[in-house]
């Protein structure tokens, strides 16, 4: 099921129960491929935290080297989602492929580049301050990482693109082999599995996931060139002669590629600055001691983890608005938005009610020390009351993207994070002196402008006349 088929139903001709389903239907597999990239991490970390705490620290420090800047460059890609989108839903097809084609030049660029900027990571590491023995470790990590980068962009447009043509399940079981084939690669490169003598620890860990990258990555693009062989023809048009990929890729695919950047750079910006905004809070949790931090971090996580089924939602909702623009269905587009912000409200909850109900058994799943159990039962309390905004604001978000309106929704996240989050955080911390909880108080208070600017926008812009990006 699509939401442009031969004749693209309307959103007048759609219960309400039909756009949950179709929602819901594309939602599903993105939300598993994100968990998966999110799990790769995790796994990474797990299976190094049982080398020794050194060799969590060189992998810890390689990911915040290649960590805010790749998702700035993700955020620059989601020009691919948005113009494929809207194609499909004009049944525009062709244009889908140029769309996708554009997209993969850039992530080769932008992987390069990453890639390079990761090479220099002990001399990074060592200009913020670190030691000598910790920026060689970390360096070390941070040059495998760095490898990796073209084909992480490589996944990330690829599956921009299927989802966009509503084939969300490619991306799904991609991620979830590489997962399977990274734990393998794991244990032969972090513990010498299997009698191989390969224990290198946090270097093997990177080893692993940059290869399973490429796996990754070249398994996507596999499944997209073979789709004129599987259909009969190129109905989505991704088959291009060798003088046009060159000619595109030299002029960074000219016109359209211009159009993409312009989409990117604004979301590329707001995901660069949240990050930013949350490791100046990680600083500021640094400050108040170890305790803190460490209790800090747990709730980061755990809301991470929790929020990951709006990062989905807001994926298809995107998508299904883009579909909507693009056939020009105006009430297509109010539903689809709607819709997404009731589901991912629905969705989160249950985690919201756990981290109300039970903070201190979720931290206790993370740490034993009763120091910081005492603090984290706090923040995850404080983080459970603004979760399902948290969420909620994503979707939003999604949905202004759908439209191609990425500017003034960039804007709006970003005062709301740095001109309230950051300052009340500092003055809920220290002025009045609620430490860690502060911080969370911060980030809520963040989180709920942000996500009532957005909800008006959203409100605002689809009532518009509709205009294709």
């Amino acid at each position: 099921m699509t939401d442009s088929a031969a004749t693209p139903p309307h959103a007048d001709d759609m219960s309400l129960m039909e756009h949950v389903k179709r929602t819901l239907k594309l939602a599903g597999p993105v939300i598993v491929a994100r968990a998966g990239i999110l799990v790769l991490f995790t796994v990474d970390t797990v299976m190094v935290g049982q080398v020794g705490g050194e060799e969590l620290a060189f992998l810890g420090l390689g990911m915040a080297i290649q960590g805010v800047i790749m998702l700035v460059c993700i955020g620059l890609l989601q020009g691919t989602m948005i113009l494929s989108s809207q194609a499909y839903g004009a049944e525009e097809h062709k244009r889908c492929g140029e769309v996708w084609r554009s997209g993969i030049y850039h992530a080769l660029v932008l992987g390069l580049v990453l890639g390079l900027i990761c090479l220099a990571g002990e001399k990074l590491l060592l200009l913020f301050g670190q030691s000598p023995s910790l920026a060689a470790g970390g360096g070390s990590t941070s040059i495998h990482f760095g490898w990796g980068m073209p084909a992480m962009l490589l996944y990330v447009a690829s599956s921009y693109f299927l989802e966009s043509i509503q084939r969300p399940r490619v991306g799904m079981t991609v991620m979830l082999i590489v997962n399977i084939l990274n734990f393998g690669l794991n244990g032969l490169l972090i513990f010498g599995w299997g009698g191989t003598g390969l224990a290198m620890g946090a270097d093997g860990a990177v080893i692993a996931t940059s290869a399973v990258r490429w796996i990754a990555a070249l398994a996507m693009i596999g499944y997209i060139v073979s789709l004129p062989l599987r259909q009969g023809d190129d109905q989505f048009g991704v088959w291009a002669s060798w003088r046009q990929v060159l000619h595109d890729a030299v002029r960074l695919s000219g016109s359209l590629g211009t159009k993409m950047r312009n989409l990117g750079a604004a979301t590329g910006l707001a995901y660069g600055l949240e990050s930013a905004a949350f490791s100046s809070l990680v600083f500021m949790a640094g400050v108040i001691g170890p305790a803190a931090l460490a209790a800090h971090q747990i709730t980061n996580n755990a809301v991470a983890l929790m929020v990951m089924a709006s990062i989905g939602m807001a994926a298809a909702t995107a998508v299904r608005v883009g579909n909507a623009v693009g056939r020009q269905d105006p009430a297509g587009v109010r539903m689809a938005g709607w819709v997404g912000l009731g589901l991912v409200a629905i969705l989160l909850s249950l985690p919201a009610l756990a981290m109300l109900v039970v903070p201190y058994g979720i931290a206790s799943l993370y740490v034993n020390e009763l120091a910081v159990l005492e603090i984290a039962r706090w923040t995850l309390l404080a983080a459970g009351i603004f979760i399902i905004a948290d969420g909620m604001m994503n979707v939003a978000m999604g949905s202004l993207r759908g439209m191609g309106d990425v500017w003034v929704p960039m804007f709006m996240h970003i005062f709301a994070f740095w001109c309230i989050g950051v300052p009340v955080a500092w003055l809920s911390a220290f002025y009045f002196d609620l430490g860690a909880v502060g911080l969370q108080i911060g980030i809520g208070a963040a989180v709920f402008l942000s996500v009532a600017l957005q909800v008006v926008r959203f409100s605002l812009v689809s009532k518009r006349p509709i205009k294709r990006t």
